[in-house]
């Protein structure tokens, strides 16, 4: 399967993964529950044995909910930034069905991080992830919805079978009517 996240890339991470299998404490999710809840501190980081998550932020007139991402199995589940400054989460993780988390504490983390052999590991996580929201969010000022479909699907073409249309609507930012346009004529162009 394709990471979703770039990070899942850099040297170290199997190491990182490795860690978790040997140290994380497994916590089962049901489909709707949170592994982390906005504003509220992160005591865990989690590794995906299965399952996966929703990444949830609020409009705060409104009070309704915007998908920013999703992470799945053989992947992270934490607000990365929050979790290492020790600040409340700004995001929800809402698992999309039935998963278990290996989970390990903020100590345990930064424990594993001062002793690796993966120079800057911390780092150049956070570097990888600032790299990847940047991107996102050129993409949502630059792009035309039809772009961040396709970028979307040829970067994780599994999505497709893991959420629905309406959830990735609302991760690229159009109405699920705008999106169903954009299918059908992708269709038509594939069979003329």
């Amino acid at each position: 399967m394709l990471a979703f996240d770039k990070y899942m890339q850099l040297d170290g991470i199997a190491e990182l993964k490795q860690f978790f299998i040997e140290n994380g404490v497994s916590k089962k999710y049901e489909k709707n529950e949170f592994f982390m809840q906005r504003d509220q501190k992160q005591n865990y980081a989690g590794f995906i044995l299965k399952g996966g998550f929703r990444y949830l932020s609020y409009t705060t007139s409104t009070g309704k909910e915007n998908i920013v991402g999703y992470t799945f199995e053989n992947d992270f589940i934490v607000d990365y930034g929050a979790f290492q400054v020790r600040e409340p989460a700004s995001i929800g993780g809402q698992a999309i069905k039935q998963s278990t988390v290996l989970c390990i504490t903020y100590d345990e983390l930064n424990t594993f991080y001062d002793h690796c052999n993966a120079i800057n590991l911390r780092g150049r996580i956070a570097e990888t992830l600032f790299e990847d929201i940047y991107g996102r969010l050129l993409s949502l000022y630059c792009d035309l919805p039809k772009e961040r479909y396709l970028k979307l699907i040829e970067r994780y073409p599994d999505i497709l079978n893991q959420v629905s249309l309406k959830e990735i609507a609302s991760l690229i930012k159009i109405t699920p009517e705008t999106l169903s346009r954009i299918r059908r004529k992708l269709l038509q162009q594939q069979n003329p």
